[in-house]
């Protein structure tokens, strides 16, 4: 499969997202994993390609212990399995103060715009093997690239696309809707079989027409 090259602009792209992170987030390696410098002072990678044009990952900052792995050229965000729930886990809004239902969320939150013109299967960039495509939380419209062993990818932008949608309530939202859809897919019941009449119920029913014939004809 041919990866795209970068081009110019999204290198400029990538360097102002890459700059908004460390600004953004305090350059700290996390517990346990030590940071590794390299000739040209940055962090060393910890493995692996941009799953999105094939450019190196390298490690930039921290935050809670969730380290990025973010790539220069165009702006894509590698993170392990359970660095996003822990990284967004405190978005949610409290109680009666986010959206109740699709409409009301698609009002607060705008669809996001589609940024392939076509479908595309990445590769993990830590066993190689291709991804699943999943829409987070059923009905973001963020379609994020997830190796079911080693983590997620994410483009440039959708992070902050997954945040605003957290934020507007739209963790719950998107439950009540899975929900919806499962029960919908579940097989109707069984119709109710008529329970055939025993023979004795059938003696006593041709029992009470005999007397009533005697009594009215003879």
């Amino acid at each position: 499969m041919r990866r795209p090259r970068p081009s110019e602009e999204s290198r400029a792209r990538a360097a102002r997202i890459t700059q908004a992170l460390a600004d953004l987030l305090p350059d700290e390696p996390p517990p346990d994993r030590p940071s590794e410098a390299t000739s040209t002072g940055r962090r060393a990678a910890r493995g692996g390609d941009c799953p999105g044009c094939g450019e190196p990952l390298v490690a930039t900052a921290a935050r809670h212990g969730v380290e990025f792995d973010t790539c220069g050229a165009c702006g894509g965000i590698w993170l392990d399995a359970g660095e996003l729930e822990a990284l967004t886990s405190g978005l949610d809004p409290s109680p009666g103060a986010g959206a109740r239902n699709e409409a009301e969320l698609r009002a607060r939150v705008p669809a996001p715009a589609s940024r392939e013109s076509d479908v595309r299967y990445r590769e993990c960039p830590r066993c190689r093997e291709v991804m699943n495509r999943r829409n987070f939380g059923t009905i973001s419209g963020v379609i994020v690239d997830e190796c079911r062993h080693h983590g997620l990818f994410l483009d440039a932008g959708e992070l902050e696309e997954v945040e605003a949608f957290l934020r507007a309530g739209g963790r719950a939202v998107g439950e009540s809707a899975r929900a919806r859809a499962a029960a919908r897919s579940m097989p109707p019941p069984p119709p109710q079989l008529e329970t055939p009449r025993t023979g004795r119920e059938e003696v006593v029913a041709e029992t009470a027409v005999d007397l009533l014939w005697n009594l009215l004809f003879r």
